[in-house]
């Protein structure tokens, strides 16, 4: 393997491991909402940790974990050549992380009860309507990567252990997600076990992310040769054997 090539290899593989980064960023959430004072997890929001003092913590996992999930969008797109799903995988990865940053530049409204002593803005202000917006996109073009990943892996024949898992992955992040939005009430700014919802849909969609990240990761420690089916015929013109 000649120098550059083993350089653009060694390149690849970074950004392949920056597919780690929105499993970490469920991690932060978890361990930042377990610290905070007055924070319940099970019946609030991810996002309503960016505010009170500590709301710094939060906005940062947003936008680190963006420009990190857009670096893993560069490095599908480097990895996966050419094929079904080989634009549209890292379009929609790189979709996802721009919403993350999104979502940590326009920090969320607090809610009733948290911080403890802040009051919710008489009405939705800017930056909030922005952020909740986000969600949607966000979610959206999460779902889209994995089913993307998933009509790959079936056009491919790969594993079908892994086109089953990245299958239920697709079904189970928008359904779970779902199942939130609607223990959430908007009129009250409150709900009953919307926050668990959330993370399990994050749990699931994230970590897919981290299990694809570790199969890219994989498959690119050596350049595998083309399939038969995709190289090019070195039979003579005119050789019908």
């Amino acid at each position: 393997m000649s120098d550059s090539r083993r350089s653009a290899q060694g390149w690849t593989r970074i950004l392949l491991a920056c597919g780690f980064a929105p499993l970490v960023f469920v991690v932060v959430i978890l361990l930042n909402g377990a610290l905070q004072p007055g924070y319940d997890p099970i019946n609030r929001w991810g996002s309503e940790l960016s505010n009170g003092d500590g709301g710094w913590i939060q906005i940062a996992n947003f936008v680190v974990t963006g420009l990190l999930t857009m670096a893993f969008a560069a490095g599908i797109h480097r990895a996966l050549g050419s094929g079904p799903g080989s634009k549209a995988i890292p379009i929609f990865t790189g979709i996802l992380g721009l919403c993350l940053i999104v979502g940590g530049v326009f920090v969320t409204d607090p809610n009733p009860g948290f911080p403890p002593g802040v009051q919710p803005p008489a009405e939705p202000t800017l930056h909030g309507w922005i952020h909740n917006l986000n969600l949607f996109p966000a979610w959206a073009a999460l779902t889209a990567a994995i089913l993307m990943a998933a009509y790959r892996a079936i056009v491919r024949k790969e594993a079908l252990a892994w086109i089953l898992t990245t299958i239920i992955a697709g079904i189970l992040t928008p359904l779970t997600l779902y199942i939130a939005a609607q223990r959430f009430s908007y009129d009250t700014l409150s709900g009953n076990g919307h926050g668990l919802w959330q993370r399990i849909s994050q749990a699931i969609g994230f970590g897919w992310y981290a299990l694809y990240s570790a199969r890219l990761l994989r498959d690119s420690e050596h350049t595998p040769p083309l399939r038969v089916a995709d190289q090019p015929s070195q039979r003579p013109a005119g050789d019908t054997a």
